[in-house]
């Protein structure tokens, strides 16, 4: 959850990372360093841009105990400190990051140190240098937005094309183009795009469920910031037998096993599912005829996109047929054989809550609010409009000002960093976000729900100290935060964990208030799946947890609701020491076994420790995106979130 910057052991015959400080004379050293050289060269930045992350990492080998007991970052805004804290204690094999990037702000070269203090050592000082450059590479979109209109279930609308030219006068070379499902681009890989130059890309819409539906299309280069095109669609259910399943499945990893259930609409009687003529699924995998593609992957079978085509029968032999197709990839390190997690030793899988409805867990029963609803009660929301339409510019002394601005802050662990920064990306490119909105990332690697429910805390600390600053913004401007926050290594059991961070909660919300006099809301997000690192050597807060902490936020949603006076936030009910708190997107599937909405986990997804969504494979995408889409819908979000055109 919060090992990001890992607790890793090392083998100390093999583990000299960077050089060793000079140790007093009466003590073996035992702190390795790097960067080796003491210096970080971050070499030449597009102005407007942002290089990806330099580390300063000290790593205590030997000692029982390292105590790194402060740090200073470069006081220029152009070098970002992102993570990192101190004081820490060290024990032998484990580590501290901090990590830090470069955002020029003009064309020349700038210069910063960053010191860490290590009890018993000389500080360890790094130097920092990079160039900004004008790029003079100007991107320009043929339109803003795309919006595929009534869409039925089991089919791809026609493409939709939109054009990005470059109009400055040097070329750009562009690094990724993306979309989330429903939506998807066709992008061959990297390109080179010259000045006067443009490239066109093609936008499809595959619904699998009636309804609207909002996301983004993503680029990103070397030299101008992400940009993108938002993306509008409608879903209409079908008249006839469809296929709802999107086009492609979720990724199947070399030697695990696999499910994936395949879905129809408006079939009669019983569906039967069978190959269509002349297809073939990869070695180990096998098509039921209830529409279950299970087995396990040949661990030889080559990394790539198998396309094949399936057929569904109903009762009265009516027919449709889709093709889909099947990604390989490689395994992460994650445990991929754990598909979905039986926490009761039966063949009864967990159920996520906003599907459980007035069934149970363990007692408890589920939904997102009460009685096993997943609708909040219309008084509340009814609260949560009138505040998110309350919110406007202000200044760095909290007074409204049209020219002034509001900050969404996150608060969290290294899931929610990652996640933070990911939707911070694609924010930063969909022109419908509310242009005084700024985004303050404030959650940290290695802090959970027991640190942010104290102030001393380090989370605090750097929040203060850097990521405010850093952000152009002042605790005042600070209107609304997303939450995704809980504990390492839990040793009790249900409720009693739960009964703890739901109290870790409820402080936090009461921190959030008196810390940020204008914070008027509050979403809090419970974990992803964590069964991947199930059976590994060092689990963090494996399931059944990662489960059971939507029991502890909906907890603290439930004292608000039911007038506990410690989660006030209402002045006509007594004195306010809370904001409003709901829900913010619930995240957590089981795995393979789709939820109702169709929301999976594929292990590849997830890092080697089989918790953390991975920022390079798709997972830490599939949270931003689920948290961007809340933020552009939700009625208690969008009327600051979104830029007046796009309401």
């Amino acid at each position: 959850m919060f090992t990001r910057f890992k607790w890793f052991e090392l083998a100390l015959s093999c583990c000299v990372i960077g050089s060793v400080l000079a140790a007093p004379a009466t003590a073996q050293s035992c702190l390795a360093i790097t960067p080796a050289t003491y210096t970080i060269n971050f070499g030449n930045v597009a102005i407007g841009t942002t290089t990806l992350t330099h580390d300063i990492e000290v790593v205590n080998l030997c000692s029982p105990v390292v105590k790194v007991t402060s740090f200073t970052m470069p006081s220029t805004p152009e070098f970002l400190f992102l993570g990192g804290w101190a004081p820490v204690n060290l024990t032998e094999g484990t580590n501290m990051i901090f990590e830090i990037r470069f955002a020029p702000a003009a064309a020349q070269t700038y210069t910063g140190t960053a010191t860490v203090n290590v009890e018993g050592y000389s500080p360890i000082v790094v130097s920092m240098s990079g160039t900004g450059f004008a790029a003079d590479a100007v991107p320009s979109w043929s339109a803003s937005s795309l919006t595929f209109g009534n869409v039925s279930l089991g089919t791809t609308s026609a493409p939709q094309s939109v054009t990005l030219k470059n109009t400055g006068t040097k070329g750009v070379t562009i690094s990724d183009v993306y979309a989330n499902p429903p939506f998807s681009v066709a992008f061959s890989g990297q390109e080179n795009l010259k000045a006067g130059g443009s490239l066109t890309f093609p936008v499809t819409f595959s619904p699998s469920f009636a309804g609207s539906f909002n996301g983004t299309l993503v680029v990103t280069s070397n030299n101008w910031p992400p940009t993108g095109v938002t993306l509008y669609g409608t879903a209409v259910a079908p008249s006839t037998l469809a296929i709802t399943n999107f086009p492609t499945l979720p990724v199947v990893t070399q030697g695990a096993t696999y499910l994936a259930q395949l879905q129809s609409i408006n079939g009669i009687g019983t569906v039967t599912w069978s190959l269509a003529a002349g297809s073939i699924l990869p070695p180990g995998l096998s098509l039921s005829s209830t529409g279950s593609i299970t087995g396990t992957l040949a661990s030889t079978e080559p990394v790539g996109d198998y396309p094949f085509s399936v057929t569904a029968t109903d009762s009265s032999s009516n027919s449709a047929t889709l093709q889909l197709t099947l990604p390989v990839q490689k395994p992460t390190g994650a445990n991929c054989n754990n598909i979905d997690w039986d926490v009761t030793g039966t063949t009864t899988p967990m159920i996520p809550l906003t599907d459980l409805g007035t069934g149970t867990y363990l007692g408890a029963e589920g939904g997102l609010y009460l009685n096993g609803s997943n609708v909040m009660p219309s008084s509340h929301d009814a609260d949560g409009v009138s505040l998110a339409q309350s919110i406007q510019p202000l200044d760095a002394n909290g007074n409204p000002d049209p020219s002034g601005k509001y900050a969404l802050i996150s608060m969290g662990m290294s899931i929610a960093f990652d996640t933070y920064q990911k939707f911070m990306q694609n924010a930063g490119a969909d022109p419908s976000v509310n242009p005084n909105l700024v985004l303050v990332p404030g959650a940290q690697p290695r802090l959970g729900a027991v640190d942010w429910a104290n102030l001393k805390s380090p989370a605090w600390v750097d929040t203060f100290n850097y990521f405010l600053p850093q952000s152009g913004v002042t605790a005042k401007q600070v209107v609304a935060a997303w939450v995704e926050s809980v504990d390492a290594n839990p040793h009790g059991s249900f409720p009693g964990d739960m009964t703890t961070l739901q109290s870790e909660f409820e402080t936090a919300a009461q921190l959030l208030h008196t810390e940020f006099p204008n914070l008027k809301l509050a979403f809090f997000s419970s974990r992803e799946y964590a069964a991947y690192e199930n059976g590994l050597a060092h689990p963090g807060d494996k399931e059944p947890y990662a489960y059971e902490t939507a029991f502890a936020v909906r907890g603290m949603i439930e004292d608000q609701l039911n007038g506990v006076a410690a989660m006030n936030y209402n002045p006509a009910n007594g004195p306010v020491v809370a904001p409003w708190v709901a829900w913010g997107p619930y995240i957590w599937a089981n795995g393979l076994i789709a939820r109702e909405d169709g929301l999976v986990w594929p292990c590849y997804y997830f890092e080697t420790d089989g918790q953390h969504p991975s920022p390079t494979t798709g997972g830490s995408l599939q949270d931003a995106n689920m948290l961007l889409n809340f933020m552009k819908t939700d009625d208690a979000t969008a009327p600051w979130f979104l830029a007046p055109s796009a309401k």
